[in-house]
C-alpha cells in the first residue's frame, strides 16, 4: 500500500522560526505548539447545550460571505476601499512591490547579465511585481499557497460556476480570479521567443514580517523598503511552484474563454510557458523556508491535466502516465506506484491541499478520462477514506478508513482541520458530479459543512461572520492581523477585534471536537487563503445541490459603526497651589481604513484672569512640556507655538503641533504651568477657571475642550468662546473669611499594629487665598502607651519637606483622645488658591508599642474613600475652621524645633550645641522644645537624646 502524507511537515516547519522570532516582540502571547492539538480537551470542557439541534444552515449566505475574506487578503493599491475594494475597513499597502530594488531579489548577477533588459527594460533598478494576495494574519505573498488558492478557486468555480451566478457573486468571483491571474501575468517574464526566464513566486519574508502585528497599511517603513522578492530562475528553480502556478493559469483559460477570449489565451500561453519552464528546469523553489515543497511531481501533474483539457495534447498526459518497455511509470506517476505488473493501485489517503495535489489531480483525471478504472480508483477511495465509513467502499470488505472525532468530524491534521475537511468535501462533490450515483458522497460533504457552520461540539460556527445577522456565535477571534487592528504590536490589545473578517474559515476544532477561539492560538484559529480555497468550492457545491432556497444577505457588506477617529483625553498630573500639570493624548483612530496622518495639532486654552487682579501677566505663566512621547517613537518632538492671546478677558492658547510626524494610535504630551510669586512673594494661579481643564480629573477622559486639528481644520472638540474683559472697578474687595474643608481616608491595612495611617486632603472652599503655612491640622488619637509618637508624611504635592507633624500630650485627656498629633505646613509649601486642594497628603504615625486605633477619637475604619470627618480639626491662624475638637489645648511642644521655625534639622542640633556652650540663648518656647526627657532642665541628657533623634531614633 502507498500513501501520500506531504503536508503534514507544514504543522511543524511552516512558521515555527517566525512564532518565536514574533514572540520577541509580540508582548505577552501565549502559544500553543502543534504537538498539543490533538491532546485530550480540558476537564472543564462541557459540549455545548443541545448543540445537536443547530439548525441554521445557509449556503447561499456561506459562500457569499467566504469570497470577502479575499477581499480583505487583498495586496497592493487596489486593496483599497477608495479604489474600488469592497471592505471599507482595508486600503492601498504595499505598494512599493511595484518598484522594489533589484538588490532586493534573489535574481543573481549572471542571471541580470543575460535578463536586465527584460526584467528592467526602464533600466530604474527596480522590478514591478505587484499585487496578489496576502497569505493568511500576515503580509507575505507565499509561492505554493498563493498559486495552489488560485488554481483550487478557480476549480471550484469552473465546476459550480452556476451557484456563484445564482447568488449574485459571479463578477465578484471573477474579480478575484483575475486578481490573481493578472498578478501572475505580471510575475512572468518571457523572453523574444516567448519561453519563460523568470518567475516572480515569493513577495516578503516571513521571519520579518512575523515581528509586526498590525494592519497592512500601516506596515514598517524599513520592512517595506528592504521587501524581498524570490524568483525561479534557470539557476535557481522552482519546479513545483511554477507548476502550480501553471495550473491556475490553465483554470483561467478555461474560465474566461469564452467571455473575454483575448485574456484568456494570454493566460494559455504563459501557463504552457511556465510548465515547459518546469519541466526544464527540474528543483524545487527554496520559499526561505516557508511553505517548502517534498516534492513536484503533484504539481506536474495536475498542471498536465489541466493543460490536456485547455489543448487537447495527450502529450501532456504522456507526461503523467508513460511507461518504459518494462511496463516501470517514467512520467510522474513514478512517485506514487512504481510499475504497472505487480500492483498498479494507489490507496491517497492524505488530502488535496497545497503541497500534496494528487486529490485534485485525479478527480480531474477520472473526469476527463471516465473509463479509466486506476483514475476513478483512486479518486473514489480518496473520498471513502477520509468520510470515516459514512461513504463505504465499493469493495465490502475494504475496511480501512479514517478515524473521525467523537461527532464524526474528520480532522486529518490538527493545524487549520477546516481547511482539510473543507477539501475532502470539495472532493467528494466533483466526484459525485462526474459520477451521480455516488449521492453518499454529497450527503457526507453536506453533513461536514453544517458541523462546520455550528452543528458541534463548541455550539459555534467556524465561519467568521456567519449568522451574524441573525445573532448566532461564530469564531470572533481569527489569527489575522488587519483584522484585529492592533495598535500597540500585541495579539492581546485590542481584546476584541476591530473588524469582522467576513467568511474566513478559522482553523478549526481537533480530534476531540475542541476549539480555541483566540487571536494567539493559530493552530486553532488562524485563516489563510489555501484554508479558503477550496472552502468556496465546497459550498458552491452545497449550494448547487442543496441549497435550494437558501438567500444570500441584501446589501452585504453592511457599513461598520462609525466613530470618531481624532480625538483628544486629558487628565490632570498634579495640582498645587501655584502649579498646574496635565496630560494629553491625541489620537487617530482611524480604522475604515486605518492610516497615518502627518497634520495633527491641538490646542490647550487657559485663563489667567486671576493674575491680573494682582498686577501680574501672561510673562509670570512658567510653561514647560515634561514628557513628550513623540520623541521616543520617533525622536521627533512636536512642535510648540504660543502662548497666544484669544480674548480680552485673560484666555491664551498653546498650540502642540505634530505636523510632518507619522501619527497612528495615541501621543502622550505632558504640559505644565507654573505662576511666579507677585511682588508681596505671594502666588495665584488658579486653573479652575481654564477652559481645557474643566472636567479634568486624575483619569483619562476624552474631552471636548481640547480641540484638535488636522491640516489646519477643526476635526474634533469645540473652541472657547471669546470672553469680554471685567470692569476691576465693578468689582467689589472679597473681604470673605477664610474657609477650608479637611477630607479624610483611613490608610490601609497595615500589619504593623505600631503604625497609624491616614490621608487628607485640604480644600479652600471659600473664595480668597490662604497661605498653607497658616494652617495646621491636628488628628486626635490615644498613644495607647507608646511614649513616643512619631509623623512621617509619605507624600505631598507641595513637597514631604513642606509637611510637619509633632505629636503632643494632651493635659487634660478625654476617653478617645490623650495625644494629638499636629500637622503644620512650611513657607514653601506655597499659597492654597481659591478652588484648590493640597491634594492627597497620606502620612502614618508610629509609635513604640501597639496602638489600639478603635479607641482613637478621629479614626473611622469605614472611611476607605475620601469624604468629610469632622473629628479631624483645621485651623488657619490658630482659629478653628473645621471639624469639632474633642478637648481643648492650650500648651504645645515641638520637640527638637529649637529656632521654633516649623522644621527640626541640623541647625536645631547646632544651636543646642551653642546653647550648652555658652555661645547662644534660646527662646522660651525653644527651652520647652529643647528638653527631651521633660525634666525641666536642659542639659547633655538631651543633647544626646536630640542627637538620636537626628539619626533616626524617635523624638518624643
Amino acid at each position: 500500500m502507498h500513501s501520500v502524507q506531504k503536508g503534514i511537515k507544514r504543522s511543524i516547519r511552516k512558521r515555527i522560526l517566525s512564532v518565536f522570532l514574533a514572540a520577541a516582540v509580540v508582548a505577552g502571547q501565549f502559544f500553543v505548539s502543534a504537538d498539543a492539538i490533538a491532546d485530550a480537551p480540558p476537564a472543564t470542557f462541557e459540549p455545548a447545550e443541545n448543540w445537536e439541534a443547530y439548525d441554521y444552515f445557509n449556503f447561499a449566505e456561506a459562500l457569499q460571505k467566504s469570497l470577502y475574506f479575499y477581499d480583505a487578503e487583498k495586496c497592493g493599491e487596489l486593496a483599497g476601499y477608495d479604489k474600488g475594494g469592497r471592505l471599507e475597513w482595508r486600503g492601498s499597502c504595499h505598494e512599493g512591490d511595484a518598484a522594489i530594488p533589484l538588490e532586493y531579489t534573489s535574481l543573481s548577477e549572471e542571471f541580470l547579465s543575460k535578463y536586465r533588459h527584460i526584467i528592467d527594460p526602464d533600466g530604474d533598478g527596480t522590478v514591478d511585481v505587484h499585487g496578489g494576495f496576502h497569505d493568511a494574519g500576515d503580509h507575505v505573498r507565499f509561492g505554493l499557497p498563493q498559486s495552489y488558492s488560485a488554481a483550487t478557486l478557480g476549480w471550484g468555480f469552473n465546476e459550480f460556476r452556476d451557484a456563484f451566478k445564482a447568488i449574485g457573486e459571479e463578477e465578484h468571483m471573477i474579480e478575484i480570479l483575475r486578481y490573481f491571474t493578472d498578478t501572475f501575468l505580471r510575475c512572468s517574464f518571457l523572453d523574444e521567443d516567448g519561453k519563460l526566464i523568470a518567475f516572480c513566486y515569493m513577495v516578503g519574508e516571513g521571519d520579518v514580517d512575523h515581528c509586526y502585528w498590525g494592519p497592512p497599511e500601516l506596515y514598517p517603513e524599513e520592512y517595506q523598503r528592504t521587501r524581498p522578492a524570490d524568483f525561479a530562475t534557470y539557476d535557481s528553480p522552482g519546479s513545483d511552484v511554477c507548476a502550480s502556478t501553471a495550473t491556475a493559469l490553465a483554470t483561467s483559460y478555461m474560465n474566461f474563454k469564452d467571455e473575454d477570449p483575448e485574456y484568456a489565451e494570454r493566460c494559455l500561453t504563459v501557463a504552457e510557458a511556465m510548465y515547459d519552464f518546469a519541466v526544464q528546469y527540474r528543483g524545487k523553489h527554496k520559499g526561505d523556508g516557508y511553505y517548502t515543497s517534498d516534492y513536484d511531481e503533484d504539481e506536474l501533474a495536475w498542471a498536465a491535466a489541466w493543460l490536456y483539457e485547455c489543448t487537447g495534447n495527450m502529450d501532456y498526459i504522456n507526461d503523467i502516465v508513460a511507461v518504459d518497455e518494462t511496463g516501470n511509470y517514467v512520467g510522474y506517476m513514478k512517485r506514487i506506484i512504481p510499475e504497472t505488473f505487480k500492483q498498479n493501485v494507489w490507496y491517497n489517503s492524505w488530502v488535496h491541499c497545497w503541497d500534496a495535489v494528487w486529490g485534485g489531480t485525479f478527480l480531474k483525471l477520472n473526469q476527463l478520462f471516465p473509463e479509466n478504472e486506476l483514475f476513478d480508483f483512486i479518486a473514489r477511495w480518496n473520498v471513502e477514506y477520509l468520510s470515516g465509513g459514512k461513504c463505504p467502499h465499493e469493495d465490502p470488505t475494504d475496511k480501512n478508513y479514517y478515524k473521525t472525532s467523537p461527532a464524526g468530524y474528520t480532522m486529518i491534521n490538527g493545524w487549520g482541520s477546516a481547511r482539510y475537511n473543507t477539501a475532502a468535501q470539495l472532493s467528494a462533490l466533483v466526484y459525485m458530479k462526474n459520477n451521480p450515483d455516488r449521492t453518499d458522497f454529497g450527503e457526507w460533504a453536506k453533513g461536514a459543512m453544517e458541523y462546520l457552520m455550528g452543528r458541534n461540539p463548541m455550539g459555534y460556527s467556524y465561519i467568521v461572520g456567519y449568522g451574524y445577522e441573525k445573532g448566532l456565535p461564530f469564531a470572533k477571534h481569527p489569527h489575522h492581523r488587519a483584522a484585529h487592528g492592533s495598535k500597540t504590536n500585541s495579539m492581546n490589545d485590542p481584546e476584541e477585534h476591530r473588524h469582522i473578517l467576513w467568511g474566513a474559515l478559522a482553523g478549526g476544532p481537533d480530534l476531540n471536537d475542541y476549539h480555541i477561539d483566540s487571536t494567539t492560538e493559530y493552530a486553532y484559529n488562524e485563516v489563510t487563503i489555501d484554508y479558503n480555497a477550496a472552502f468556496v468550492g465546497a459550498l458552491a457545491g452545497l449550494y448547487h445541490y442543496y441549497g435550494q432556497g437558501h438567500e444570500p444577505i441584501p446589501n452585504f457588506p453592511p457599513l461598520e459603526p462609525r466613530t470618531d477617529d481624532y480625538y483628544c483625553e486629558a487628565k490632570v498630573a498634579r495640582e498645587t497651589a501655584d502649579s498646574t500639570q496635565v496630560v494629553l493624548r491625541i489620537h487617530n483612530e482611524s480604522s475604515q481604513p486605518p492610516h497615518y496622518e502627518t497634520g495633527m495639532m491641538a490646542k490647550y486654552f487657559f485663563n489667567i484672569d486671576e493674575l491680573f487682579k494682582y498686577e501680574q501677566s501672561i510673562e509670570d505663566v512658567i510653561f514647560s512640556i515634561e514628557y513628550d512621547e513623540q520623541i521616543s517613537m520617533q525622536q521627533d518632538p512636536i512642535k510648540l507655538r504660543g502662548p497666544f492671546k484669544w480674548d480680552d478677558a485673560g484666555t491664551y492658547y498653546y498650540e502642540f503641533d505634530w505636523s510632518g510626524s507619522k501619527i497612528y494610535g495615541d501621543r502622550e504630551l505632558q504640559i505644565s504651568f507654573r505662576v511666579k510669586q507677585d511682588k508681596n512673594y505671594l502666588t495665584h494661579w488658579d486653573s479652575s477657571n481654564d477652559y481645557s481643564k474643566e472636567g479634568l480629573t486624575e483619569t483619562y477622559a476624552v474631552t471636548e475642550k481640547v480641540p484638535v486639528y488636522l491640516d489646519g481644520k477643526l476635526v474634533f472638540g469645540k473652541e472657547p468662546p471669546k470672553l469680554d474683559p471685567k470692569d476691576p472697578g465693578e468689582e467689589e474687595p472679597d473681604n470673605t473669611p477664610p474657609s477650608i474643608q479637611l477630607l479624610y481616608k483611613t490608610g490601609e491595612v497595615d500589619l504593623t499594629k505600631n503604625t497609624l495611617r491616614s490621608t487628607i486632603n485640604i480644600k479652600n472652599n471659600g473664595t480668597i487665598p490662604v497661605k498653607l503655612s497658616d494652617i495646621k491640622v491636628r488628628y486626635w488619637f490615644t498613644n495607647d502607651g507608646s511614649a513616643q509618637n512619631t509623623f512621617v508624611c509619605d507624600y505631598a504635592v507641595c513637597g514631604t519637606e513642606n509637611v510637619i507633624g509633632n505629636c503632643y500630650t494632651i493635659d487634660n485627656p478625654v476617653a478617645n483622645a490623650d495625644t494629638y498629633c499636629e500637622i503644620t505646613f512650611a513657607e514653601g509649601a506655597g499659597v492654597l488658591a481659591a478652588g484648590g486642594s493640597t491634594g492627597d497628603i497620606p502620612f502614618r504615625i508610629e509609635g513604640t508599642s501597639d496602638y489600639d486605633k478603635t479607641n482613637d477619637y478621629s479614626y473611622n475604619s469605614k472611611m476607605t474613600t475620601l469624604g468629610e470627618n469632622e473629628k479631624i480639626t483645621a485651623y488657619i491662624k490658630g482659629e478653628l475652621k473645621y471639624g469639632i475638637e474633642p478637648v481643648k489645648v492650650e500648651n504645645q511642644v515641638s520637640l527638637g524645633d529649637l529656632d521654633c521655625n516649623g522644621r527640626i534639622d541640623s541647625l536645631d542640633f547646632a544651636l543646642m550645641k551653642m546653647y550648652l556652650l555658652g555661645m547662644a540663648q534660646l527662646q522660651p518656647q525653644g527651652l520647652v522644645n529643647a528638653d527631651f526627657n521633660g525634666d525641666h532642665s536642659v542639659d547633655a541628657i538631651d543633647f544626646a537624646l536630640f542627637k538620636k533623634a537626628l539619626l533616626g531614633g524617635p523624638i518624643n
